[in-house]
């Protein structure tokens, strides 16, 4: 486990982020939530997480057992805190009810009414009573027995449960229809103190604006094209309509320059003491022009275009390096970017002293460049280093969570496309 803090003396008036209460968590995956709630103990604020135990749900705000499973674990595409009401994926689900209790919610009415009219309800009861029915067991053979008129009716489990899983994707459907994920927009401070809202596009195809005004509460919405999966791997809002945005060619020049740097290093050294660093010439060298063919041929909007949308919002654009990643078609003429280093993903909370602190995810690309702390401090090249250099003007402390060896730079975010941000549903104070 590791966690790692830099304080910056930096004097702020502030900026788009908001003062946290607590993040949800819904497990404690490779010990994530243990230390995201030991920056919670130093920057006050809760981690709550729900544990299902046999019969329930056990609230719990203090102690984690560590779970062997993260799916499930985006709770900010689960849930979202909207003026006094909850967005959920699921309102029937037993942790959505317990959350509306524990944080005093109500459901969304403008949401419910577009699950009423999609009768998602209905298909999720369906879907439950499915699970239930009794399983006999003839002749070495599974049935599954389904009430008739008549009584019963046996049927193989095996083809029992190829329609229970075609229910179970319809489901999945008609709930993404009727929610719209937390990674997917942010409520920023406007014009008065006034809420504003970024969306990415793609929330178009689900909801129009009017419903949007109607479920948010507010009236200014700006519509962000669709550089990634959601908005939340490659912008973050920060205060005073601030927001940092991820510049992939800024990031490809870094490569470049730390190419440089340790050429240079190794041109330095004694003929007899170069052969130690043929590693990291060869991985820098290799990463930065396969990454500068990937961003050539990325199909989603650019830097240039997200900015623009920003700029005409009325926001400013602070562009930062802070992602790595290969292309991934995703059907349907669609595309997800497979993030090998994200620093975007980001949970942002304002401290007592009004201090912004920024929890995003540790990246193993230093190690995996094979870029030592003696490479690193003789050529002052280091991922890490210059993006806290970038961000160094608009924010006081950074930490950087990994999770048990690593698991979220070597796991979570290359195979499962999601990191800390997506892992916490912020509850504002």
């Amino acid at each position: 486990m590791k966690i790692q803090s830099s304080n910056n003396s930096v004097n702020f008036s502030g900026y788009d982020a908001r003062k946290i209460k607590a993040f949800v968590m819904t497990n404690n995956y490779a010990d994530i939530a243990n230390e995201v709630k030991k920056i919670g103990d130093i920057e006050n604020f809760k981690v709550l997480m729900l544990e299902k135990s046999p019969s329930s749900f056990v609230f719990k705000d203090d102690a984690f057992e560590l779970s062997k499973k993260h799916n499930g674990a985006w709770a900010q595409d689960m849930w979202g805190v909207v003026n006094n009401t909850l967005l959920a994926r699921d309102n029937l689900d037993p942790q959505t009810k317990l959350w509306n209790m524990i944080l005093d919610l109500a459901p969304n009415i403008t949401q419910l009414k577009r699950q009423e009219e999609s009768e998602v309800h209905k298909l999720s009861h369906f879907v439950d009573l499915l699970h239930n029915f009794p399983v006999v067991n003839k002749n070495g053979k599974e049935f599954v027995q389904l009430p008739t008129s008549e009584g019963f009716m046996e049927v193989e489990k095996v083809i029992y449960e190829q329609h229970l899983q075609s229910q179970i994707d319809k489901l999945t459907k008609l709930s993404k229809q009727c929610h719209i994920k937390g990674g997917n927009y942010f409520i920023t401070k406007g014009e008065n103190g006034k809420d504003e809202l970024l969306i990415g596009q793609d929330e178009l195809k689900k909801f129009n604006l009017q419903e949007l005004k109607e479920m948010f509460q507010i009236d200014k919405i700006h519509v962000i094209p669709q550089a990634d999966y959601h908005l939340d791997l490659f912008i973050r809002p920060l205060k005073d309509k601030k927001v940092l945005i991820a510049d992939d060619e800024m990031m490809s020049r870094i490569l470049d320059d730390g190419f440089d740097k340790i050429t240079k290093l190794i041109l330095s050294k004694p003929q007899n003491e170069r052969e130690q660093y043929r590693d990291v010439y060869i991985k820098v060298g290799t990463y930065a022009q396969g990454f500068k063919k990937i961003m050539n041929n990325n199909p989603l909007p650019k830097t240039d275009e997200i900015e623009e949308a920003l700029v005409k919002s009325g926001y400013e654009p602070i562009r930062v390096p802070a992602r790595l990643f290969d292309i991934l078609y995703n059907g349907e003429d669609s595309y997800i970017l497979k993030q090998h280093h994200n620093y975007m993903n980001a949970s942002v909370h304002i401290n007592d002293n009004g201090e912004v602190v920024y929890i995003t995810n540790k990246s193993i690309l230093d190690d995996t460049l094979n870029l030592t702390d003696e490479i690193k401090k003789e050529t002052g090249f280091s991922l890490e280093k210059v993006f806290k250099d970038a961000i160094k003007p608009y924010v006081d402390k950074i930490y950087f969570v990994s999770g048990k060896d690593n698991v979220i730079g070597k796991e979570l975010l290359p195979e499962f496309f999601g990191g800390i941000h997506c892992m916490t549903m912020e509850v504002p104070l």
